[in-house]
């Protein structure tokens, strides 16, 4: 990296400090109306009335929860054409991953980025969808978490690398090679610290801290930590072509996905229900 790229990293890494520091993340490039969904959830007491106000108001993000509401993901036997019962039928967390995830491939769509990035972004978009519909099985079988509020752990869990992706258009110059490091340093802290401007739960913001601990501390009871790191370490080695040893990873086997010795743990099984997740999600 020559001596300016470094300085572009440096001031770059810096004013992700200041901006965590001020708590100052608000996501380029995401609709207005999808933090302002957010917000509403955030109150102690829901207004519903305002919800599906804020979701009418914008077409677009009223047709993706429409669209979700009738997917084979939410096991949908009547089709319903309002988004008042959408949200009913869906519920809150069900509600919110349609939103993110209908800003998620918005931010990929973008063409006011260059190529390379709608690329990475488009490969943050899949990853999130993936993790996701894995997360939500995982809780579903596996533990008596609730597996919607899984399900959008897993969505969430890229909104850190979409930050400081999003983030870098705005400060200049730099390829992906100089951010890669950045990414990995920080994406974790920045997801968690959305999360909880959003007013998730700690549970939830926690487990977008400690997504990449592959042993995280063991609790009473099964935790979205657990469940979204299991989900992270079977997609990466799905995606790798590499096989997961059940035996090196103690997580698997508290959460009864793996038993010591087996050495190729996949979620195979629940094949078609991550298809039917991953369906819903995509449109």
């Amino acid at each position: 990296m020559s001596a300016e790229a470094m300085r572009t990293a440096a001031g770059f890494v810096q004013q992700l400090a200041i901006d965590l520091n001020q708590d100052n993340l608000e996501l380029p490039m995401f609709p207005d109306s999808v933090i302002r969904i957010q917000q509403a959830f955030r109150a102690d007491e829901v207004d519903l009335d305002e919800v599906i106000r804020i979701i009418s108001s914008d077409p677009a993000i009223a047709a993706r929860v429409l669209q979700l509401a009738n997917s084979a993901a939410t096991r949908a036997t009547r089709e319903i054409t309002e988004v008042r019962q959408a949200v009913i039928r869906m519920g809150s967390k069900l509600v919110q991953s349609s939103v993110v995830a209908f800003a998620l491939r918005q931010a990929e769509k973008n063409e006011g980025i260059s190529a390379e990035s709608r690329t990475i972004l488009r490969d943050i978009w899949v990853e999130s969808v993936e993790l996701a519909a894995r997360c939500q099985v995982i809780a579903k079988h596996y533990t008596k978490l609730n597996a919607n509020e899984a399900l959008l752990s897993g969505l969430l869990s890229v909104i850190g690398r979409l930050y400081i992706l999003l983030k870098s258009q705005e400060f200049g110059e730099m390829d992906y090679a100089e951010l890669e490091p950045i990414l990995a340093d920080w994406h974790p802290t920045i997801a968690k610290a959305i999360a909880e401007s959003w007013g998730m739960s700690a549970a939830l913001a926690d487990a977008l801290e400690s997504q990449m601990d592959t042993n995280p501390a063991l609790q009473e009871s099964a935790t979205l930590t657990e469940v979204l790191s299991s989900a992270r370490l079977i997609f990466e080695h799905e995606r790798s072509g590499e096989a997961l040893n059940g035996s090196d990873y103690p997580l698997l086997q508290r959460l009864g996905i793996a038993s010591h010795g087996q050495e190729s743990v996949t979620l195979d099984e629940h094949a078609e229900a991550i298809e039917k997740i991953r369906q819903g999600l995509r449109g």
